[in-house]
């Protein structure tokens, strides 16, 4: 009867040691991996590089088709406060024409917020460059929204305010 119960009792510490580390396998596997975070605080870096080489193409292979920023316009004596909005396609385009000219693009002060297969990078940045010879030159902050797909994570949203 005793080794009946010693039996009973390990295989019961069994199971439970075995569905504890169940569970910590699987809150490892889904939480935000610290790869991850550097992989996009590296993209958000190489993405800003890219723009000040004029390399349209490195650029855009850090964007989704479907890109779109968003900047903010405070008013002016001709236009209400609005927000200007810009597509992968009409930014890139401007790189490659050099109709943009960047300089420089500094980026500081850099968060990452992973949750599964979104996140959203945060951080303040500061840029010298013209666009049609006018310049261009701000700094403030921003957040760029990144998606991975197929394993590889895209800038699918930026925003000025």
């Amino acid at each position: 009867m005793t080794r009946l119960l010693v039996r009973q009792t390990t295989l019961a510490a069994t199971a439970l040691v075995g569905l504890s580390l169940v569970g910590v396998a699987g809150a490892a596997l889904s939480s935000p991996r610290h790869d991850d975070s550097q992989i996009l605080l590296d993209s958000e870096r190489a993405w800003a590089k890219a723009a000040v080489d004029g390399d349209a193409d490195v650029m855009a292979s850090y964007m989704a088709d479907e890109y779109l920023e968003l900047a903010w316009e405070p008013a002016a004596p001709s236009a209400a406060a609005h927000w200007s909005t810009v597509t992968k396609g009409e930014w890139v385009g401007s790189v490659r024409s050099r109709k943009d000219v960047y300089t420089s693009v500094d980026l500081r002060s850099l968060t990452v917020h992973v949750q599964g297969n979104l996140a959203v990078v945060t951080g303040e940045y500061s840029q010298k460059g013209t666009s049609n010879g006018k310049d261009i030159s701000a700094s403030g902050i921003y957040a760029d929204t990144w998606t991975k797909r197929g394993g590889r994570w895209l800038v699918v949203h930026s925003i000025f305010p």
